[in-house]
């Protein structure tokens, strides 16, 4: 009879232990809302959470240095809009000094507003995001260009634009060549050519004014092309970020179904195991009141 008596009452401990885990773990899902808290939760569960995870560091990454590039490629935008409106009011100045009846005091002044739009582009091209030169190629803490006396240097910069990935096989540009825009095949960058375009309109010298006309021309026509690659990595950065927010959240979705817990599910566990439990408490205690008396009936 004794051993009959232990089999039971070890049985009633048995069936409690097993309701309060399983109440326990009702009672964790519901307050924490996830499925998996550890390995041990669900091991292949883990293993498909860990890859998720890891995906989703990749996109995050990726995210981040589109949201970088386009702030540099959205200010890049915006300095070659300047230098092609700059380069614009260049030609139409020059084009106005043009001819035998202009008073020296108006060429005087067109010169002026030719200084005044060379200094401006100088401006421009030397522009820094985050203490990096935008327009110095991979050389990037060198100005591409700097003043030397009255004149300007040459290029300080390199032809390698450095480039950021933006998702898997696909990136931007983060710096430009500034002698592509700038020079180019010329034989003296637009800031030089502006220079000399201002002397020949005081000088009234129709040749060195038409040279400078036409370096204006081809400048204008490399910036012009340089602003549309720049616009055309924008429109390509715009789809690669859509792309990348909806991959973030098919990934968290996936991610959603192995590590969080169903409310619904878990609130219906957490009442069945409270009623187990009460159950094995209720038979435990049952088991207690026995007397041999009940034993040999």
């Amino acid at each position: 009879m004794r051993v009959a008596f232990n089999a039971a009452f070890e049985d009633g401990v048995r069936n409690i232990n097993n309701a309060s885990a399983a109440l326990a773990e009702a009672q964790r899902q519901l307050s924490s809302g996830r499925r998996i808290d550890s390995p041990s939760d669900d091991p292949l569960g883990t293993m498909t959470a860990i890859s998720e995870h890891a995906s989703l560091s990749r996109v995050d990454a990726y995210s981040s240095a589109a949201g970088d590039a386009y702030s540099r490629l959205a200010l890049a935008d915006t300095i070659m809009s300047d230098i092609v409106t700059q380069l614009t009011a260049a030609q139409s100045s020059a084009l106005s000094a043009r001819g035998s009846n202009i008073t020296t005091a108006q060429r005087q002044a067109v010169a002026n507003e030719i200084l005044a739009i060379r200094d401006a582009i100088f401006s421009d091209v030397n522009t820094q995001l985050q203490g990096a030169y935008l327009f110095s190629g991979s050389n990037v803490l060198a100005a591409p260009y700097t003043r030397v006396g009255q004149g300007f240097s040459g290029y300080q910069g390199d032809a390698t634009a450095a480039r950021i990935d933006v998702s898997n096989g696909r990136d931007v540009a983060a710096t430009f060549d500034g002698q592509a825009i700038l020079q180019g095949s010329d034989p003296q960058h637009i800031l030089d050519a502006l220079t000399d375009l201002a002397a020949s309109i005081l000088a009234a010298d129709p040749v060195g004014t038409q040279n400078g006309v036409d370096a204006i021309t081809r400048a204008f026509d490399r910036a012009t092309l340089a602003q549309s690659r720049i616009g055309n990595d924008l429109r390509s950065l715009d789809d690669v970020r859509m792309q990348l927010v909806s991959v973030r959240q098919t990934a968290v979705s996936r991610l959603s179904k192995v590590e969080d817990a169903d409310l619904a599910e878990a609130s219906a566990r957490l009442a069945q195991s409270e009623t187990a439990y009460r159950a094995a408490l209720s038979a435990v205690a049952n088991t207690l009141k026995l007397s041999l008396l009940d034993f040999l009936k």
